[in-house]
């Protein structure tokens, strides 16, 4: 394990010089314990074929303290109501990773990421890197509706990228209601806790509001204050 720092933001009145802080894994180290210090894969650099992570404020559900929320049981409801969604859990190896495939995780890239879209080179990276190790689909009569691309071990899951045909935001919140199955999986079948990501800016806080067991990382320790989460995210300088 190879730690790298990098200039970032500087507050020179307060004496405050940040460093951003990468790490970059070799072939015998953990995965598990890397998220586990509030690290995250990095895929921005195409040229770089390493297995790089950031530190961020990252987020986690402690499977323990879980338990689904009504707004989200009532999500889920009225989808099965709809609909008879079918989920599978595949591994990578298992998975064609076809044309098809990279044309619908693209095309959502580029209707609902908010920064840079993906492109083919991009997703090949995410694709090869060893934190992804497993595919979840989900399914209206055999026409694919989403997928989630994740590490999982006997421990944890990281809900890494989640792509869905957004033509079901018309009838169900499906980014919702995928994340809460994941969830509610993960849970099920006996994981200590599942990784979401970043939690910065308003747009986040439906991540704190949806899942009972959130902690965030502090730079040190996870947390598991929600109060303190809100009011970093609201007084982050995203828009």
């Amino acid at each position: 394990m190879k730690f790298l720092f990098s200039e970032s933001s500087i507050d020179y009145n307060n004496y405050k010089f940040g460093y951003s802080v990468n790490l970059v894994l070799n072939d015998n180290d953990s995965i598990e314990s890397v998220y586990s210090q509030g690290f995250l894969p990095y895929t921005g650099n195409i040229k770089n074929k390493e297995e790089v992570y950031y530190l961020a404020r990252s987020i986690r559900v402690d499977l323990n303290d879980y338990e689904r929320l009504s707004e989200n049981n009532r999500i889920v409801k009225n989808a099965k109501k709809k609909f008879n969604i079918k989920f599978e859990s595949i591994d990578k190896t298992d998975f064609n990773h076809n044309e098809e495939f990279y044309k619908f995780c693209i095309d959502f890239s580029k209707e609902r990421f908010s920064n840079k879209p993906l492109n083919k080179e991009r997703l090949s990276l995410i694709i090869d890197r060893k934190n992804y190790n497993r595919t979840y689909i989900f399914s209206i009569k055999n026409k694919i509706i989403g997928y989630v691309l994740a590490y999982e071990n006997t421990n944890i899951i990281h809900y890494w990228f989640s792509f869905y045909d957004t033509k079901y935001l018309n009838e169900f919140p499906i980014g919702k209601f995928m994340m809460e199955h994941l969830v509610y999986h993960a849970k099920k079948i006996g994981k200590k806790y599942i990784y979401l990501g970043t939690c910065y800016g308003e747009k986040a806080l439906y991540k704190v509001r949806d899942f009972k067991g959130i902690e965030f990382y502090d730079g040190n320790k996870w947390i598991n204050d929600n109060k303190i989460l809100k009011d970093l995210c609201k007084s982050d300088p995203i828009k």
